[in-house]
């Protein structure tokens, strides 16, 4: 008989859905570790879309303390407590296909809940997951402002109840979408709050699922008729002189990372640079620069993290080649890239052989280093017939 106590779901981590992910997207290896897809295009079972109103509701939203205790539930309640299931959500998540019952919310296992803040007026509840995280920031949270325009109550909105606003990418792409910082309320701050309205959009898809209504909404709120006529997109110190303001190939650095570093990226570099291309780190470019860049690419290699969300905003056909930890390979670019038909390689680099060492180096298969085979990718830059426009010694 099947055991009374079933294991819990491990969510976004689950084996069995990754692999049911994965021979979704039909992967082909193409030899020395070199993975790329076919074409068929995969769907994610779809979900409702919809605005709910919510006369008295409350808003439970777990603060970000450090850089690693980030959000990690969201619950949205009704005057009398009732948990909406529908638009809350908590880690470890849940994957599209996932056939386990998600029954309960850790909201009903807090000792305490902090202090209740009263609001007046109507706030619009847009925090999510992980929504200090450029990912998350694009993929989950603000293509839910799209709903809001769609349910044609915008301009009743007083307040927007975002996770945070202190990083230049949230409050350049809040400007951008007209939402000024008086009308910004961070759920950090005001963790547990009663407005007299919730305006709660739904999810904009299942977690880190970018839809292909939100590539479209992404890409026309954001990407200019032109992009490389950008304002104020000016060569950064990264790039050489003698590139062009906008190059063809991009190497995206993690060097500023707090995790998931390229061991031998000095190695990786010096091959690159051989081949043409420029390095790049994200963090010291704005986000106007970052999408002229992307937009620009015709080729990009880039370590698995928040930087691959600007595929968003490439043009079809461009070549990306992801590198990753064979103990953490996911799926959430690849989603992108087929929306987008850019031809997407995922590259594994060397494993880590001792297991007991690597759980006490990295708690976490997500901050796992990697370490790029550069055979491998040196193969992988002739197949797609690049050749070394520079001899470096």
């Amino acid at each position: 008989p099947p055991s009374p106590h079933p294991p819990s779901c491990s969510g976004l981590n689950s084996p069995p859905c990754l692999s049911q992910i994965f021979r979704a997207f039909e992967p082909i290896h193409l030899g020395q570790g070199i993975h790329t897809f076919s074409g068929n295009a995969i769907a994610a079972d779809p979900t409702p879309l919809f605005v709910t109103k919510i006369a008295g509701g409350r808003a439970w939203i777990a603060p970000q303390k450090n850089y690693w205790q980030i959000c990690n539930a969201i619950a949205i309640l009704t005057p009398d407590g009732h948990l909406l299931a529908d638009v809350s959500r908590e880690y470890p998540g849940r994957l599209p296909g996932c056939q386990n019952s998600h029954t309960h919310h850790r909201v009903f296992d807090l000792n305490e809940f902090p202090s209740l803040e009263q609001i007046q007026g109507k706030v619009a509840v847009l925090s999510g997951l992980s929504g200090h995280v450029y990912f998350h920031w694009m993929v989950d949270i603000l293509p839910r402002l799209q709903l809001l325009r769609w349910s044609g109550i915008w301009d009743e909105i007083d307040y927007f109840l975002v996770n945070s606003c202190q990083q230049p990418f949230q409050k350049e792409t809040l400007t951008r979408l007209g939402i000024p910082a008086e009308k910004v309320l961070e759920s950090d701050r005001h963790p547990y709050i009663q407005a007299e309205w919730l305006m709660v959009p739904s999810f904009a898809g299942h977690l880190g699922w970018l839809q292909g209504w939100a590539v479209k909404f992404l890409r026309n709120a954001f990407l200019p008729p032109n992009s490389a006529t950008i304002a104020g997109a000016n060569p950064s110190q990264n790039f050489s002189q003698n590139h062009l303001e906008y190059p063809e190939r991009l190497y995206v650095s993690r060097s500023q990372a707090r995790y998931r570093n390229v061991l031998n990226e000095t190695e990786v570099i010096h091959l690159l640079e051989q081949y043409g291309f420029v390095v790049i780190t994200l963090e010291s470019l704005t986000f106007d620069q970052q999408i002229a860049l992307f937009a620009a690419a015709k080729v990009i290699v880039a370590p698995h993290g928040s930087g691959l969300t600007n595929l968003v905003f490439c043009s079809p056909g461009t070549q990306v080649v992801e590198l990753v930890s064979p103990h953490y390979i996911r799926h959430y670019y690849w989603v992108i890239s087929q929306h987008l038909q850019l031809e997407h390689y995922y590259l594994p680099g060397e494993g880590f052989s001792c297991q007991p060492l690597r759980e006490l180096m990295y708690q976490n298969p997500l901050t796992e280093d990697i370490l790029v085979k550069l055979e491998a990718l040196q193969s992988w830059l002739k197949r797609m017939g690049l050749n070394p426009i520079l001899n470096l010694i």
